[in-house]
């Protein structure tokens, strides 16, 4: 290909019509070195002007520069090929393939490989009918079946080519979906793991609180069954102190009035004191006797859990009324002094509770039990054994919550 170096002005103004009309800065560059190397400007808009990335326009102005005549460098243009591709065909083309036969091969859309293939055997028909053109002196007839029968041999390799590349696309396509299905069922997975460990945690969680719940009934049946052995022993002691005064004062009210009656009296008073505190030491480990001078004034005596579960024996007046002043004092030993003028004494007052009663409202107090609960409880009109039982259910339900 002849070419004329244009002048400078001539190649600027190109160059600014390439650019308006979208050429890249880079694609520029090449396009610049061409037309001042004097290539026309209709073949270097061919890549100029196309949008190709940069590595197809070097390509194509190399095979320009390699004095290519125009038919194969439209040719190359409008194939739409990958650089490779372009130099397979502009080599066939410098072996002596016509650019008719380059573009047939290049409009299968074939790829490298199996283009290289295709030029091949054209390359080779060429090659063979041309030896026998110029080797032998055969008949127009038997040259032609040659070529004909060659390039029936050349379109069904064409064939098969094009069967295999559907084959391998329709491979490719499958391949993508299986992957796709494969990623998709890992992910399945992970979440169903994600979901068993939580399910795990959850029924780990549940046991450890029904076995912190199955503790805490065990503790409460077992204060409850030692509140019930403390409240028979009670029981038992107070039918025996009961009794033994009874018999004290059937003893005293055969006596003969006078000094000599009353100095029995007292000795027999004297006497049930220093029992009742023999027996006050054998029932309350650490507990303190009274004697005979505090007992002389009251009926019997009560046996009372004190705090740190020591027993007590405390006289009790024996009556059946019960006077606010009398409930206030015994009030007084059961919740301590200092405690008179409190809420709590005044819904004491004139409630006719019993010392066993009076005993469960005071566990109640140490139990940690609202005011308006323990009033509660002071109003029921429970027995002593109902009452404890009433403090266990609120314990019980606090506990729960």
């Amino acid at each position: 290909m002849e070419t004329k170096k244009p002048e400078n002005v001539q190649v600027a103004s190109v160059i600014v019509e390439f650019k308006n009309n979208g050429c890249r800065d880079d694609v520029l560059r090449v396009a610049k070195e061409d037309l001042e190397l004097g290539y026309p400007k209709e073949l270097v808009a061919l890549y100029a002007e196309s949008g190709w990335q940069m590595d197809r326009c070097r390509k194509f102005s190399s095979i320009m520069r390699a004095d290519s005549d125009g038919e194969l460098l439209r040719m190359l243009a409008e194939g739409g090929f990958n650089p490779y591709q372009m130099q397979l065909l502009a080599n066939y083309y410098e072996k002596g393939v016509p650019v008719a036969q380059l573009r047939d091969v290049g409009a299968r859309n074939l790829t490298a490989y199996d283009m290289e293939q295709a030029l091949k055997l054209v390359y080779q028909a060429n090659r063979e009918a041309e030896t026998e053109k110029a080797g032998e002196s055969l008949e127009d007839n038997g040259l032609q079946e040659k070529i004909v029968f060659l390039e029936e041999e050349l379109r069904q390799r064409e064939k098969e080519l094009g069967e295999q590349q559907e084959i391998n696309n329709k491979q490719a396509s499958e391949g993508a979906g299986l992957r796709i299905k494969i990623e998709s069922m890992e992910n399945q997975i992970r979440e169903l793991e994600q979901e068993k460990a939580g399910w795990h945690s959850e029924k780990r969680s549940i046991l450890e609180e029904r076995d912190r719940f199955y503790r805490q009934n065990q503790t409460l049946m077992e204060e409850k069954s030692q509140l019930i052995a403390d409240l028979e022993e009670i029981q038992k002691e107070r039918d025996g102190v009961e009794q033994r005064l009874k018999e004290m004062e059937s003893r005293a009210l055969a006596e003969a009035d006078g000094p000599r009656a009353a100095g029995t009296k007292g000795a027999e008073v004297q006497q049930a004191a220093e029992e009742q505190q023999t027996a006050g030491r054998q029932t309350a480990s650490g507990g303190q006797g009274i004697n005979a001078g505090d007992y002389a004034g009251n009926d019997y005596l009560a046996a009372i859990r004190g705090r740190n579960g020591e027993k007590h024996l405390i006289p009790v007046e024996r009556t059946v009324r019960r006077k606010p002043d009398g409930l206030k004092a015994f009030a007084e030993k059961l919740l301590g002094r200092g405690r008179q003028s409190s809420g709590l004494i005044k819904q004491l007052t004139g409630k006719g509770l019993n010392p066993a009663q009076m005993e469960q409202v005071r566990m109640a107090v140490q139990a940690g039990l609202t005011g308006q609960e323990i009033n509660d409880l002071i109003d029921s009109g429970f027995g002593a054994e109902e009452m404890a039982q009433a403090v266990e259910i609120v314990l019980a339900e606090k506990a729960y919550r």
